[in-house]
Protein backbone atom coordinates (compact mmCIF):
# COMPACT_ATOMS: atom_id res chain seq x y z
CA UNK A 1 0.00 0.00 0.00
CA UNK A 2 1.42 3.15 -0.95
CA UNK A 3 1.88 6.32 1.73
CA UNK A 4 0.95 9.69 0.20
CA UNK A 5 2.44 11.78 2.82
CA UNK A 6 4.92 14.22 2.22
CA UNK A 7 7.61 15.61 5.16
CA UNK A 8 6.54 19.17 4.59
CA UNK A 9 7.20 21.62 7.67
CA UNK A 10 6.77 25.40 8.22
CA UNK A 11 9.69 27.47 7.75
CA UNK A 12 10.08 30.95 8.02
CA UNK A 13 12.24 32.71 5.91
CA UNK A 14 13.97 36.51 5.85
CA UNK A 15 15.81 38.44 3.95
CA UNK A 16 15.73 41.85 5.23
CA UNK A 17 13.22 43.16 6.11
CA UNK A 18 10.68 40.55 3.90
CA UNK A 19 9.67 37.60 6.08
CA UNK A 20 7.77 34.66 4.59
CA UNK A 21 6.43 31.88 6.57
CA UNK A 22 6.42 28.38 4.08
CA UNK A 23 6.01 25.04 3.43
CA UNK A 24 9.48 23.14 2.84
CA UNK A 25 9.81 19.68 1.90
CA UNK A 26 12.37 17.85 4.45
CA UNK A 27 14.87 16.32 2.04
CA UNK A 28 17.94 15.02 3.22
CA UNK A 29 18.96 13.53 -0.12
CA UNK A 30 19.14 17.82 -1.05
CA UNK A 31 22.48 19.30 -0.13
CA UNK A 32 21.19 22.01 -0.69
CA UNK A 33 17.40 24.06 0.52
CA UNK A 34 16.38 25.09 -2.39
CA UNK A 35 13.62 28.19 -3.18
CA UNK A 36 11.90 28.76 -6.82
CA UNK A 37 12.58 31.89 -8.52
CA UNK A 38 9.56 33.40 -7.90
CA UNK A 39 10.04 32.65 -3.99
CA UNK A 40 13.67 34.49 -4.29
CA UNK A 41 12.23 37.53 -5.85
CA UNK A 42 9.28 38.02 -3.26
CA UNK A 43 12.06 38.02 -0.55
CA UNK A 44 13.40 40.27 -2.65
CA UNK A 45 16.52 38.61 -4.01
CA UNK A 46 18.28 40.12 -7.29
CA UNK A 47 20.77 39.21 -9.80
CA UNK A 48 24.07 40.66 -10.10
CA UNK A 49 24.73 41.64 -13.66
CA UNK A 50 28.39 39.97 -13.46
CA UNK A 51 26.77 36.90 -11.45
CA UNK A 52 27.45 33.31 -12.64
CA UNK A 53 24.82 31.41 -12.58
CA UNK A 54 25.38 27.39 -11.51
CA UNK A 55 23.86 24.70 -13.14
CA UNK A 56 22.74 21.94 -11.65
CA UNK A 57 21.46 18.17 -12.89
CA UNK A 58 18.29 17.44 -11.72
CA UNK A 59 15.20 14.30 -12.71
CA UNK A 60 13.83 17.29 -14.88
CA UNK A 61 16.90 18.23 -16.63
CA UNK A 62 19.28 20.76 -15.68
CA UNK A 63 18.34 24.02 -13.56
CA UNK A 64 20.68 27.22 -13.64
CA UNK A 65 20.73 28.55 -9.60
CA UNK A 66 23.03 31.13 -7.50
CA UNK A 67 23.48 30.48 -3.98
CA UNK A 68 22.26 33.21 -1.50
CA UNK A 69 22.31 33.16 2.43
CA UNK A 70 18.90 33.04 3.93
CA UNK A 71 17.72 33.63 7.51
CA UNK A 72 15.52 30.35 8.50
CA UNK A 73 13.28 30.06 11.74
CA UNK A 74 12.10 26.48 12.28
CA UNK A 75 10.46 25.95 16.00
CA UNK A 76 11.97 29.84 17.30
CA UNK A 77 15.17 28.74 16.62
CA UNK A 78 16.48 31.38 14.20
CA UNK A 79 20.17 30.58 11.64
CA UNK A 80 21.44 31.34 8.82
CA UNK A 81 21.89 28.72 6.08
CA UNK A 82 22.91 28.73 1.75
CA UNK A 83 20.04 28.38 -0.43
CA UNK A 84 19.99 27.90 -4.26
CA UNK A 85 17.93 30.04 -5.49
CA UNK A 86 16.70 28.72 -8.87
CA UNK A 87 17.09 30.87 -12.22
CA UNK A 88 15.07 29.07 -14.26
CA UNK A 89 11.60 28.58 -13.32
CA UNK A 90 10.57 25.20 -13.58
CA UNK A 91 6.88 26.08 -12.82
CA UNK A 92 7.03 24.27 -9.46
CA UNK A 93 6.74 26.07 -6.55
CA UNK A 94 8.23 23.16 -4.44
CA UNK A 95 10.97 24.50 -1.37
CA UNK A 96 13.19 21.76 -0.40
CA UNK A 97 14.86 21.83 2.78
CA UNK A 98 18.21 20.18 2.41
CA UNK A 99 21.06 19.40 4.69
CA UNK A 100 23.26 22.07 4.63
CA UNK A 101 23.33 23.97 8.17
CA UNK A 102 19.60 22.74 8.90
CA UNK A 103 20.76 19.21 9.59
CA UNK A 104 23.65 20.13 11.82
CA UNK A 105 21.16 22.23 13.89
CA UNK A 106 18.73 19.51 14.40
CA UNK A 107 18.35 16.07 14.60
CA UNK A 108 15.19 15.25 13.10
CA UNK A 109 13.24 12.22 13.48
CA UNK A 110 10.61 11.33 10.73
CA UNK A 111 7.12 9.16 11.70
CA UNK A 112 6.04 8.40 8.63
CA UNK A 113 3.19 6.42 10.28
CA UNK A 114 2.16 9.21 12.28
CA UNK A 115 2.52 11.61 8.95
CA UNK A 116 4.70 14.10 11.43
CA UNK A 117 8.10 15.11 11.70
CA UNK A 118 9.74 16.12 15.01
CA UNK A 119 12.97 18.72 14.54
CA UNK A 120 15.45 18.27 17.82
CA UNK A 121 17.27 21.69 17.97
CA UNK A 122 21.10 20.12 18.75
CA UNK A 123 22.91 22.59 21.53
CA UNK A 124 26.06 24.43 20.28
CA UNK A 125 29.62 22.91 21.17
Amino acid sequence: MRHDWQPNYQVRLQHGDKVMDVMMLVDSGAELSLIPYKTGEELGYALADSEHKLVAETIGGQVEYVLRDIQMTINEKQFVAPVAWLQTDTGAAQLLLGREVVFDKFNIEFSQSEERIIFHAVEAP
